[in-house]
């Protein structure tokens, strides 16, 4: 029977928190020759501060990706972020664990990045660019209706389907806010019939601002951060969109995972 270690790609990505050093000096020590592992620069800011797409670019860069399976690793949110890339992008994708020193792929599945889009139909141009984005280059379920509507359907019916199919899977309603929805009774009134007729609904919902704009005065009562998605000086508006990739990705994996560590809360 052929090794595990000896199945491995050329180049590996060293997915670990970076307090699991001496794990990750352990991996290293035992790699084949032929074996090559990239080790990321520390990451020493909170995920929201973040920029992702340096660390997604080294990911898919390599052929393969081990991550770390023990002490601090298991609870990274980065080693998270990382695996479920990795096997997205349907690289080679291996467990080492620092207790046994042992190899074994992994054959598990990613998250479901499930999310839908609430938004005012005059903003539907930018609405498409994100959605696009986060389904296409990030691997999102993101159901927006001038994609995901099929013609001569009931749209209020197959709306509230879908809306309730994605929470369901454990995503999110992402409200792309602005001066139009602001200003659109219909958009105010969804949000707030589904915020007070759901459990827990207030937790499964993330206002994207598309312009510097006032959240509508019922949603503070629930004290939920937004994402700007405007650029200003600070951040451009790509890495703002990077913003929401990193925000929506952590929500949905907080349901599943204990997250903590170093730099992993937001």
């Amino acid at each position: 029977m052929v090794a595990v270690a000896d199945t491995l790609p050329e180049k590996c990505f060293v997915s670990h928190a970076f307090a699991d050093g001496v794990g990750r000096d352990a991996l290293i020590e035992h790699l084949p020759s032929g074996v090559t592992p990239f080790v990321f620069p520390p990451i020493t800011v909170r995920p929201e501060e973040f920029v992702s797409e340096p660390l997604i670019t080294a990911v898919l860069d390599c052929e393969g990706l081990i991550y770390l399976r023990g002490g601090a690793s298991d609870r990274s949110f980065w080693v998270a972020l990382e695996r479920d890339y990795a096997l997205r992008a349907g690289k080679e994708v291996f467990a080492f664990d620092t207790a046994t020193l042992k190899l074994t792929r992994d054959t598990g599945r990613p998250l479901d990045l499930a999310a839908f889009a609430s938004y005012h139909h005059q903003d539907a141009e930018q609405v498409r660019r994100i959605a696009d984005f986060l389904n296409q280059k990030r691997h999102f379920d993101m159901w927006l209706d001038v994609n995901d509507l099929k013609p001569g359907a009931a749209w209020a019916k197959e709306i509230s389907a879908s809306l309730a199919n994605h929470l369901d899977r454990g995503g999110y309603a992402v409200v792309l806010w602005s001066r139009h929805a602001s200003q659109s009774k219909f958009v105010t009134d969804e949000i707030e019939r589904a915020a007070k007729g759901m459990a827990n609904f207030n937790d499964r919902v993330l206002f994207g601002l598309l312009e510097d704009c006032p959240l509508p005065a019922f949603w503070l009562d629930f004290h939920n951060p937004s994402v700007q998605l405007y650029g200003d000086a600070a951040r451009s508006a790509t890495q703002r969109l990077d913003d929401l990739v990193v925000r929506l990705y952590w929500l949905i994996y907080r349901k599943t995972k204990v997250v903590g560590g170093e730099g992993d809360q937001l």
